[in-house]
């Protein structure tokens, strides 16, 4: 296990981790973990500790797999802890798996827990860490340790977010988050064969880096003080003694520093540690010696994988800086020939070409939409870089490399890619060191993505605020696109509609005012814009302005768009408004050329989309619970596997309606619940209504109408109070019957009219045209007397 002991607080009374059992125990009584609140602060004030305190900060909030690194006995599992505590949910599970200490044959069982009579020895059943973790954290510590044929098993527990145990039938949802904790360098290890690409890129989407203590070297005395305080015999140190201890290499870290400590209160003849007495227990002897090693451990952290290139490399730089640029005399400073130094420049130059090459290769094959190939272009590229030992040079070619492969990933599996996550996150670091606004402006549009996704909506929009705040200070036009796209798209899911339109306009986006391509995203901006209008108006009431922007996008998507990727964005907008006209026949054509396009380019995302869409439109015929595992199918399969769970709401709707037409009110209650109380948590309403109304027809169909206008009236707010016409006009139709039913012609007369004020009436379809046929013969038969004995009355009959 790492270092259990780093010291913590709680408020002002210290604390720190009783070593081998995970406990926080504070200065004088013990206290349990659970027990711990907010506030828990880790002591180190050093600028580089307090910078991973921040990032713990961002990092705790999110559901996103956090990948721990730092030198052994610098307190990886303790940073783990502290994002578990500062996550949503401290009181959930800590669960921790030293992935070293088991053999491999037992590391299955204890992963995935297994049934009685799994094995020989199984005598019950037993949950595994999977199940143990719950909701909370799943602690992987050395990660590196983990042998390859379990890999993979990981692997697929984090793409489908379920797994089984030995010996079991049935799947199990895992709901619980993975924090990873490794002293070794996996992307070595990736490029040795020994650890997995692909996990190591689902790993590693939020990354971590644990100083050792030879980093933080001002936190030593309050560290060594505080360490002190806790012996049985306590003891103090000499200002020469913690002078001493500061210059000491600290090779074990805190784990060193805290035994060091120990044996000094057993063994030091006095209570008061001077200078001289400190010297007996220090292993590194001599101050030089230290330095020696405070030396070598610094060109260990060099990087590249060539750690004597590096060094090399290095003391070449600082000789050339030293003669101005001159290769004989920094030749003569370093006592070697001047061609040793011609060589080196030479082959750094011949690296980076290729890698530039590369780069421009992997962006011709993205332009032509040939992801795959240009992931193997683009990767050769940082190949080369990882060789040269010349990080300044590199790091302007390495952050273009991981951008352009950020969006190569991105378009294979969507959104919430973790590879792609992976790869802006390292550009963006790269793009900070380099100090380029642009870059970093640019940058976040990837880590906005990947927040959206994840319906992370309140850090979606405050990402592109932040976007749009930069693009305006910077007034560079791609980017105030970007950012005002980044923007409407967040706020349509929050359910603000006029708002999404206002700021699509504000950005010049409304329907083809933008060009197919802004600002090297790789993406169809004038695509998406144009989807977010179309699904906009067609929520706030103007259909015939939606049937114009789906008309847009059906021919942006047609066979002579050159560009597949453009076309498949452009085929799921005509598509999904198609689904909401009802235009079942339109929809079944779009969605088959979205699968079409989608599965010969190996887009996975839009794969799932166009088979929940063509789901949607087989639905008009009589197999609805083979339609419902359809779009259950390709939404576990290419979305939810990434993470991402921004269709939730839609595909929920969709499913929840079909498993209604098979007869099953109480699975598609459950089914709705869930996804509303899932909508609810994260604040995302853009099929909020839609969802309310559906989970009241359930109360229809089994007779329970009192629940049902219940629910109903409070779906009908809610529609109101977002603005909604859509949303409105479905429940107050809904209602409207129900209300028929019940013999109050009045009422359900007024909620229809109401409805249907302000909204485009010169625009046909089924939901649009029911209401005013509803409307027409209430108004008509308004004198007549009710008859709610009658439940097979047309008007009452549930539309689909």
């Amino acid at each position: 296990m790492s270092d259990r002991s780093m010291l913590q607080q709680h408020g002002r009374q210290p604390h720190y981790v009783l070593p081998g059992t995970g406990t926080i125990a504070p200065v004088q009584a013990p206290l349990h973990r659970a027990s711990l609140g907010g506030g828990l602060n880790v002591i180190g004030s050093s600028p580089i500790f307090q910078r991973l305190l921040r990032m713990v900060d961002a990092v705790a909030p999110t559901r996103c797999t956090v990948l721990i690194s730092g030198p052994t006995g610098s307190g990886k599992e303790i940073i783990a802890q502290l994002v578990h505590r500062q996550s949503g949910d401290p009181g959930a599970p800590f669960v921790d798996l030293n992935c070293g200490a088991l053999p491999e044959h037992l590391i299955d069982a204890e992963l995935f827990g297994h049934t009685k009579g799994a094995f020989t020895g199984a005598l019950s059943s037993r949950a595994g860490f999977f199940a143990q973790a719950g909701q909370g954290t799943l602690f992987l510590d050395e990660i590196g340790e983990l042998p390859l044929a379990v890999q993979s098993k990981l692997l697929r527990v984090l793409e489908s977010r379920c797994f089984r145990p030995l010996g079991g039938g049935d799947t199990q949802p895992f709901n619980g988050r993975i924090v990873a904790a490794t002293h070794c360098d996996l992307a070595a290890m990736v490029q040795a064969g020994r650890f997995r690409e692909d996990l190591y890129y689902r790993l590693a989407v939020l990354k971590l880096d644990v100083p050792g203590l030879d980093q933080r070297r001002g936190d030593v005395a309050a560290l060594a003080a505080h360490f002190a305080g806790q012996q049985k015999r306590p003891i103090r140190f000499t200002a020469t003694a913690m002078e001493r201890l500061g210059r000491h290499a600290w090779p074990g870290h805190i784990r060193e520093l805290r035994n060091l400590v120990e044996r000094l209160s057993i063994l030091a003849e006095s209570a008061l540690i001077d200078a001289h007495s400190l010297e007996a227990f220090l292993s590194a002897g001599k101050p030089q010696d230290a330095d020696h090693t405070l030396l070598a451990e610094a060109l260990m952290r060099l990087d590249g994988d060539d750690k004597l290139a590096a060094a090399e490399q290095l003391l070449i730089d600082y000789a050339m800086r030293l003669a101005d640029g001159n290769k004989t005399t920094a030749a003569r400073h370093l006592g070697i020939n001047r061609k040793v130094i011609e060589r080196r420049v030479h082959g750094d130059e011949e690296r980076s070409n290729f890698a530039r090459v590369c780069l421009l290769e992997g962006r011709a094959l993205i332009e032509a939409a040939r992801f795959k190939e240009a992931i193997e272009v683009l990767r050769r590229g940082l190949t080369l870089l990882a060789a040269d030992a010349h990080p300044c040079t590199a790091r302007r070619l390495s952050c273009d490399l991981h951008r352009w492969l950020a969006i190569s990933h991105r378009g294979i599996s969507g959104w919430q890619s973790a590879e792609a996550l992976a790869c802006y996150q390292q550009a963006l670091q790269e793009a900070a060191a380099l100090g380029d606004e642009v870059e970093i402006t640019a940058l976040r549009f990837g880590i906005w993505s990947s927040q959206l996704m994840a319906l992370d909506l309140v850090a979606a929009r405050a990402t592109a605020q932040d976007m749009l705040q930069r693009a305006q200070a910077i007034g560079d036009t791609d980017l105030l696109s970007q950012a005002h796209l980044a923007l409407a798209n967040t706020l349509f899911w929050l359910g603000d509609y006029r708002e999404t339109l206002a700021c699509l306009a504000r950005g010049h986006l409304l329907c083809g005012a933008a060009a197919a391509d802004t600002g090297g995203q790789g993406l169809d901006i004038a695509a998406l814009s144009s989807t977010f209008e179309g699904l906009s108006c067609f929520q706030s009431g103007a259909f015939r302005r939606a049937r114009t922007v789906m008309e847009h996008l059906a021919l942006r998507g047609g066979a002579d768009n050159p560009h597949p990727f453009h076309r498949a964005i452009a085929l799921q907008g005509a598509a999904w408004l198609a689904c909401m006209f009802e235009d079942w026949v339109r929809l079944a054509s779009l969605a088959a050329d979205l699968q079409t396009v989608a599965s010969e380019y190996g887009y996975q995302f839009y794969l799932g989309v166009g088979q929940i869409f063509h789901a949607c439109a087989l639905a008009t015929g009589n197999i609805h619970t083979q339609t419902e595992q359809r779009i259950a199918d390709g939404y576990q399969q290419y979305m939810l596997c990434e993470g991402g769970m921004l269709f939730h709401s839609f595909q929920a709707w969709k499913r929840g309606e079909l498993l209604l037409s098979a007869g099953q009110p109480s699975q598609a209650r459950q089914l709705l619940h869930g996804a509303i109380e899932l909508a609810l948590e994260h604040g995302e309403r853009a099929y909020l209504v839609e969802l309310l109304d559906m989970h009241a027809r359930t109360w229809i169909a089994v007779g329970d109408l009192d629940n049902a206008e219940r629910e109903l009236g409070s779906a009908l707010s809610t529609a109101k109070a977002l603005g909604a016409a859509a949303g409105s006009l479905l429940v107050a139709t809904r209602l409207a019957q129900l209300l028929l039913q019940r013999g109050r012609r009045h009422e359900a007369l007024d909620h229809l009219t109401r409805a249907l004020r302000g909204v485009e009436r010169d625009t046909a379809f089924p939901r649009f045209a029911q209401a005013l046929q509803l409307q027409a013969v209430l108004a008509q038969t308004i004198s007549m007397p009710c008859q709610p004995e009658d439940p097979q009355h047309e008007l009452c009959a549930e539309p689909r």
